[in-house]
């Protein structure tokens, strides 16, 4: 295969920096002013770029939304593999994932902003619709394998379906970030650094969908 010359190469690099560095400043832009109210003039001005190294990368404000949304959701279920991963098998047990989901629902997280973003266009807009039905099947399908890894780590294997078990640990785990962006502490029982009742959901959760591999 040819390679390419140092000044294409460059080019390709350049490209891709500026791609990287506008989907990061599109972060912000999109919690602070909403997703309908972002034009593309302040994507680029947020960046540092002018409108034509926003149109090289991109063609419509949706279409950097959508990519926003997508790594920000793979970045989070990277974090959580990386997390649990590191607990050593001595360590493991369900007050250690607890922790780990704990740290995803503090104050200022973009997650709920951007999912509410977007669940709003969907409702609104069946083009969107679409691209959230899609994205969300991906991330269950990545919730998926993380349960199975944990049930597995725990000694013990699902009772009910794990795509139904992922169903589950979503809905609440995006109820908990929101309370946690809203300040709410009804999760964390009345303290903001209170764990009991978290630490109890996720004990009734395993308990109640899973099973010990001995008793299956």
């Amino acid at each position: 295969m040819t390679q390419p010359t140092q000044p294409a190469a460059a080019r390709t690099r350049r490209r891709e920096n500026t791609r990287e560095r506008l989907l990061e400043a599109a972060v912000g832009v999109f919690v602070d002013t909403g997703l309908k109210r972002v034009t593309v003039d302040d994507l680029v001005g947020a960046a540092g770029f002018t409108r034509g190294a926003f149109y090289s990368n991109f063609t419509s404000v949706d279409e950097v939304f959508f990519e926003v949304f997508r790594r920000y959701a793979n970045g989070m279920l990277d974090q959580v593999r990386e997390q649990i991963a590191a607990v050593p098998d001595g360590a493991f047990g369900v007050e250690a994932v607890g922790e780990v989901l704990a740290s995803l629902a503090g104050p200022g997280s973009p997650w709920v902003v951007l999912h509410g973003e977007f669940t709003l266009l969907a409702l609104r807009d069946e083009r969107a619709r679409e691209v959230l039905a899609v994205f969300s099947r991906e991330m269950r399908a990545q919730v998926v394998e993380v349960i199975d890894d944990v049930l597995a780590r725990l000694g013990r294997r699902g009772s009910v379906p794990t795509d139904q078990l992922a169903q589950l640990v979503i809905s609440l785990q995006f109820h908990a970030m929101t309370l946690g962006a809203l300040g709410d502490t009804t999760l964390s029982d009345g303290a903001p650094q209170g764990r009991w009742l978290t630490d109890q959901v996720l004990v009734t959760l395993v308990n109640g969908f899973s099973v010990e591999l001995a008793d299956s």
